[in-house]
């Protein structure tokens, strides 16, 4: 199966699935994320903000405020994804050209910083369990990732987050794709192997 067959197919998926489950779901997997060793370990959690028919990040921002974490989330600025801290309480935040919400440009950037532990907790469309992971395919989160973990070092750790039905057999990638150290669901909790 080709990227571009797997995303049409996840893509369908998501589609096909109830709000009141997605929600539900999302929830779980918030918590499912919560008690890993990385978000115990962790200081800054960067987080996706949802697009329609996606996993809801709510549950878990929400979860990380709760927390005492410092939460950001990315704004695509050309070629390149930067992270801008959300505060607690942000008011309706604008849409991209995809319907994503995104950080005003205002607010404080995330900078990688020695000394600081960092969970990227990545959206995609489909995982595996040795932590590939299949984006939209325009590959901002692998170019993120590479140069976060070239500052940051084994201070980032990179988790997919996803419903059960987006772990698959075997993610189709190549050399520029960024493997994950893992992945959670609502139902498991995956290191990468």
């Amino acid at each position: 199966m080709t990227k571009g067959e797997m995303r049409a197919g996840m893509e369908r998926l998501l589609a096909g699935l109830e709000p009141a489950d997605l929600r539900r779901r999302s929830e779980l997997a918030a918590r499912r994320l919560a008690q890993t060793q990385a978000w115990s370990g962790s200081h800054v959690v960067l987080c996706f903000l949802s697009m329609p028919n996606e996993l809801d990040s709510a549950p878990l921002i929400s979860a990380a405020h709760g927390s005492g974490r410092r939460v950001a989330a990315p704004r695509i600025q050309g070629e390149v994804i930067r992270f801008f801290y959300l505060p607690r309480d942000p008011a309706e935040l604008p849409r991209d050209r995809w319907g994503i919400p995104v950080p005003r440009a205002d607010w404080e950037p995330f900078e990688p910083r020695p000394g600081t532990r960092v969970l990227v907790a990545a959206p995609g469309l489909a995982f595996d369990r040795r932590g590939n992971r299949l984006g939209r395919g325009k590959g901002y989160y692998d170019r993120f990732l590479g140069e976060a973990r070239a500052a940051l070092g084994r201070e980032l750790t990179a988790l997919g987050i996803c419903l059960s039905e987006q772990l698959v057999a075997e993610v189709p990638h190549n050399e520029r794709d960024q493997r994950l150290q893992g992945v959670v669901t609502e139902q498991e909790s995956i290191a990468a192997s």
